[in-house]
């Protein structure tokens, strides 16, 4: 459903919210526009503060401090609230904890709190060792500098009292729903970019270690026209996704090193996955974090877009993988993803610190390499080649050849007869079982390859599929009946999984195991909840849903 939303038109999310958003909000505290400075001293953990619709200059909260069980929300209440400033931000968290920040306070509007204008700094700052920050339903806009800032710098005016790694640490940052536009510099600005070190120059020139964060959430965004990177991630070692987002006309300002729809920067650990990014000047993703990570279902839409193919001082790539600091035994998992007519190459590997890269199930169309260098215009590897696994990416010259549904719409679906279609390998033990609308994967099976799996019950269908059946019932509660045709021999494994991948259940297959034509598994150690149920064959896979109610 949050997908669904992001793409839907502005009158049918106003639609959508009347029917189904917040229809009464209970304050414990209400601040009226005129007030710029609210102070934690009299709000409790589990308040909810309530700032009054109407045009204010900024705001900044302060010592605002929740817990985990109960969190303060600060909303919008009878209308949106607009902020338009010469001030230095728009909003400013000051040493704040355990705080949800929402902008759905009005059912009318999507965005119910809107900082139209920044003009002397920031739209907001999460600083000041603020922690455990969810940011929602946010409009930024016409900023001076960056969209949003999450981080805090070591140097707060005493040197004696540097606030470094040691001694902070930020925990669960949850942005999402947001839109940012028009922004100078980054949209997103969150965590240090100086993990290996940052220079104190009002200490002596003191070199210090700034803070990380455990936990980061960027989705669900609409982020246009940044003259920078569109969302950048860094110094976030643990826990960290950025998924469903969508970024179109990035890096304006053609800024060297600040040019990307997503940059993941040093000290960074960032599942990348579901993000649609169009048009932009900069290269579609970067990667310079430290490794394990998994860049996936990506849609990348001619990156790079005024740059020149053949000047090598001005590649743009589709997805780019540099070396700044790499984990020893690190890996880069880029599986999946859609490159449309990126300005120089489709993907550009230049890692050789990392153990393996692997290279698989991408679609890459028309890279601009092609006229001067084909042999690296859809994989570019700078790196040791033993160092990089390839296998099943499909490549074409043009954007007619894969049969996409629209290619003119920018619908990069897979039509039926499309020779992507069942070209991948299977990656379901990766965690990787649905595409970038969310639905199951594979659909038939094998793989299709890039980031949509065609569901068309018209596509190619392998025999084994039409030898599995629907699973019933559904719900199940004990056991999950597959009906089977008796001249299925080759099931290597049953397997249960999460919506995310992970196993819950799994058992070597007997094939002696079906009787009167059914499998029937037991579901004794699965809980209630939506899984995918996993047939494993030599090369390749079934998924099936199913639901559990105990």
């Amino acid at each position: 459903m949050k997908k669904l939303i992001l793409l839907l038109s502005t009158s049918i999310l106003f639609l959508f919210l009347t029917n189904y958003g917040i229809s009464q909000i209970n304050c414990d505290i209400e601040i009226a526009s005129d007030v710029v400075d609210v102070n934690g001293s009299d709000i409790n953990p589990g308040d909810v503060v309530c700032l009054l619709a109407g045009n204010k200059d900024f705001l900044r909260l302060i010592d605002i401090q929740g817990t985990e069980a109960q969190p303060i929300t600060i909303i919008n209440k009878d209308g949106p609230v607009v902020i338009n400033t010469d001030h230095f931000y728009g909003v400013k968290f000051d040493n704040c904890k355990h705080v949800i920040f929402s902008g759905t306070g009005d059912n009318g509007t999507v965005y119910g709190i809107q900082i139209k204008r920044v003009g002397g700094g920031a739209g907001m700052s999460v600083d000041n060792m603020s922690t455990n920050i969810e940011i929602e339903n946010v409009e930024i806009s016409y900023t001076l500098i960056g969209g949003i800032y999450a981080k805090t710098e070591p140097y707060q005016g005493d040197c004696d009292d540097l606030i470094t790694r040691d001694k902070f640490t930020m925990y669960d940052l949850k942005i999402h729903d947001c839109y940012l536009h028009d922004i100078a510099d980054e949209g997103f600005y969150i965590g240090s970019s100086k993990y290996t070190g940052q220079t104190i120059y009002e200490c002596d020139d003191i070199v210090v270690l700034p803070h990380i964060i455990e936990g980061v959430e960027i989705y669900n965004n609409i982020v246009e026209n940044t003259g920078w990177d569109g969302i950048q991630v860094s110094s976030a070692p643990v826990d960290c996704k950025i998924y469903n987002n969508i970024i179109r006309y990035d890096s304006y300002e053609e800024e060297p090193y600040q040019m990307s729809g997503i940059l993941i920067g040093g000290g960074a650990k960032c599942d990348c996955y579901n993000n649609q990014i169009y048009d932009g000047k900069g290269d579609g993703i970067d990667i310079f974090g430290l490794g394990d990570m998994k860049i996936f279902n990506n849609l990348i839409v001619r990156a790079g877009r005024t740059f020149k193919p053949d000047d090598e001082n001005l590649f743009k790539h589709g997805i780019y993988i540099g070396e700044l600091v790499t984990d020893p035994g690190a890996t880069f998992k880029l599986y999946n993803n859609t490159i449309i007519s990126p300005k120089s190459s489709g993907i550009k590997y230049a890692n050789n610190d990392a153990t393996m890269g692997y290279i698989k199930n991408n679609l890459i169309t028309d890279p601009g390499q092609l006229q001067y260098n084909p042999n690296s215009a859809y994989l570019n590897i700078s790196s040791d080649p033993q160092k990089v696994e390839i296998s099943n990416n499909y490549n074409a010259p043009d954007n007619s050849t894969p049969k996409f549904v629209n290619y003119n719409s920018n619908d990069f679906d897979l039509k039926p007869d499309s020779p992507a279609v069942n070209y991948g390998t299977s990656l379901t033990n990766e965690g990787i079982i649905f595409d970038i609308e969310d639905r199951f994967r594979p659909f038939h099976t094998y793989f299709d390859a890039g980031a949509y799996e065609c569901h068309d019950p018209y596509a190619a269908i392998n025999e084994n599929d039409e030898l599995i059946g629907i699973p019933y019932p559904i719900p199940a509660k004990d056991y999950i009946c597959v009906p089977v045709n008796s001249q299925l021999k080759n099931i290597k494994a049953v397997s249960i999984l999460s919506l995310e991948g992970k196993i819950i259940y799994t058992d070597a297959f007997l094939n002696s195991s079906i009787n009167n034509n059914e499998l029937i598994i037991s579901l004794n150690q699965v809980k209630t909840g939506k899984y995918i149920l996993n047939l494993t064959f030599d090369k390749h896979s079934i998924n099936r849903p199913i639901i559990v109610v105990k």
